[in-house]
C-alpha cells in the first residue's frame, strides 16, 4: 500500500505544526541508516521532506503522493547524503588562544572559550560537505580539556553549538612526551588513571549531595552518566591497548579511538568486543617492518567484521574538507567499500560522538543536515554543489565556489 506523503507527515508532526514542507529529490539518496552488516540505505530516485529544520519523511519517489502546492527541489542526477561528521578537529576556533598544556591533566579547560564561528577554515569545510565537527583541544598533554560538538554554519556561539561539552580530549602518547623538559611517558598512565578516579569519585559524591560544586570536575558528570564521550588521541599497539582496558573496560566510559594509526589495529578484536568505535586517521598507511609490506591502517582495523570504523582529519593537519578523501584512501587500501566508508564519516562518526539523535543520518526526526554531491562522495572526482543545515541552505557552489 502506498502511503501518501502528506499522511506520513501528519503522523510525524502535530496537525497545526507551522512551517512549509519542502521536498528534495535526487537520483540517489543515501540515508546512512544501514549498519556494519546491512546495506539497504541507498535509495534510487529518492526523496527527503523537511519541515521546521527537521526531516519528516524519507523514501522512494514512487511511494510519495505530493500535494500540488508542495515545493519540490529537483537535484537531478546528484546524490543527496547526510552532512559529514568530523570527529577530530581544531579549526572551529582561534587556534593560538587556548593554552591547553598547563599541567599534564587539565580537565577544567574548555574550547568554548575560543570558539570562532564562520572563520575561513570553517567555510572551506562546509564547502566540502562537512556539517558537524568535534572541536577539541590539542594533544600536548594527557588530558587537555573538554571540546564541543559544533555545526559549521552560523554567526554566533548559540547558532553553532550542538552540545557542550562535546568530549573530553585525552592523549595517550604521541605528543605529551614533549611536555615541559621532555617528560616522556613517565607517569602517563598513572596520571590519567588518577585524574579519572578523582573525577568519577567527585561526580558520584556530587550526585548524592555529598560534595560541593567543582569547576575542575564539573563535566565528569556527563562522562559518568554516558552522555559525553572521551575522544582519545591514541596510536600504536601498546597505547591503544591501554585506552581500551583503562577507559572502556575498567572505568566503563564511552571512549573512542581517535587515531588508531601505525599498528594500533592489532587491538581490533578487543575494540570490536567492547563496542569501541575507531575513527582512523589522518595517517592511512604504515610500513610493517616485520613483513616488509605497506599496510592500510583502516583496512587492518576492518578485518574485525564487527568493528565500527570511521575516519578523521585532525584538521588542520589534513584540511577538514578532505575527510571524504581520507575515507577514499581507506577503501583504496582495502577497508570495506565506499558505502561503508560513507557511513563511517556520517552515521558512525555521529554514533561515536553520541549525537546520533540529531545528525549523521537521513532519518525522520533528525536535523535536516545534508549535502548534494555530483556523485558518490567517496569518489574523489565528486564535488559538493549545495549544503543545508537545519533545513537552511548554507552553501551553493554556483554562488560561492570554494576549492
Amino acid at each position: 500500500m502506498i502511503l501518501s506523503l502528506m499522511c506520513a507527515l501528519a503522523f510525524a508532526l502535530p496537525q497545526d505544526a507551522p512551517g512549509d514542507v519542502i521536498v528534495y529529490k535526487a537520483a540517489k539518496v543515501f540515508t546512512a541508516t544501514g549498519g556494519i552488516h546491512t546495506h539497504d540505505d541507498l535509495i534510487n530516485r529518492g526523496m527527503v521532506a523537511v519541515q521546521n529544520g527537521k526531516i519528516v519523511w524519507v523514501g522512494r519517489e514512487a511511494d510519495a503522493q505530493i500535494a500540488p502546492d508542495t515545493r519540490v527541489v529537483d537535484l537531478g542526477d546528484q546524490w543527496l547524503v547526510p552532512g559529514i561528521v568530523e570527529p577530530h578537529s581544531h579549526i572551529a576556533g582561534a587556534m593560538g588562544d587556548l593554552n591547553d598544556s598547563v599541567f599534564l591533566s587539565n580537565p577544567e579547560l574548555h574550547t568554548h572559550s575560543v570558539l570562532q564561528p564562520d572563520n575561513p577554515y570553517v567555510k572551506d569545510a562546509l564547502a566540502g560537505g562537512i556539517t558537524t565537527t568535534l572541536f577539541i583541544p590539542g594533544s600536548g598533554v594527557n588530558m587537555s580539556g573538554f571540546g564541543m560538538v559544533v555545526k559549521m554554519a552560523g554567526k554566533t556561539v548559540e547558532d553553532v553549538v550542538l552540545r557542550s561539552p562535546g568530549s573530553l580530549k585525552v592523549a595517550q602518547a604521541g605528543n605529551p612526551e614533549r611536555y615541559s623538559w621532555g617528560i616522556g611517558r613517565a607517569f602517563m598512565n598513572w596520571n590519567t588513571r588518577r585524574t579519572f578516579k578523582e573525577g568519577v569519585k567527585w561526580a558520584e559524591a556530587y550526585e548524592k549531595g555529598e560534595a560541593e560544586f567543582s569547576p575542575k570536575y564539573q563535566d565528569f558528570l556527563g562522562l559518568k552518566n554516558g552522555t559525553v564521550p572521551i575522544s582519545v588521541h591514541t596510536q600504536i599497539y601498546q597505547v591503544v591497548l591501554t585506552t581500551l582496558t583503562m577507559l572502556n573496560r575498567d572505568f566503563g566510559m564511552k571512549a573512542f579511538v581517535d587515531h588508531g594509526t601505525f599498528d594500533g589495529f592489532k587491538n581490533a578484536p578487543m575494540a570490536a568486543e567492547l563496542g569501541v568505535p575507531v575513527m582512523n586517521g589522518p595517517r592511512q598507511f604504515w610500513l610493517d617492518r616485520s613483513s616488509g609490506r605497506i599496510e592500510g591502517c583502516a583496512a587492518k582495523w576492518a578485518e574485525s567484521e564487527d568493528l565500527v570504523l570511521g575516519y578523521n582529519t585532525d584538521a588542520p593537519v589534513v584540511p577538514q574538507e578532505e575527510l571524504p578523501f581520507q575515507a577514499a584512501m581507506g577503501v583504496r587500501l582495502g577497508a570495506r567499500d565506499s558505502l561503508a566508508a560513507l557511513r563511517g564519516i556520517t552515521a558512525f562518526a555521529a554514533d561515536a560522538l553520541l549525537v546520533e539523535g540529531r545528525v549523521g543520518r537521513l532519518k525522520v526526526g533528525l536535523d535536516a543536515d545534508f549535502a548534494a554531491w555530483t556523485g558518490d562522495p567517496i569518489d574523489p572526482r565528486s564535488s559538493v554543489t549545495q549544503v543545508w543545515i537545519d533545513g537552511e541552505r548554507v552553501y551553493d557552489a554556483t554562488e560561492e565556489r570554494r576549492f
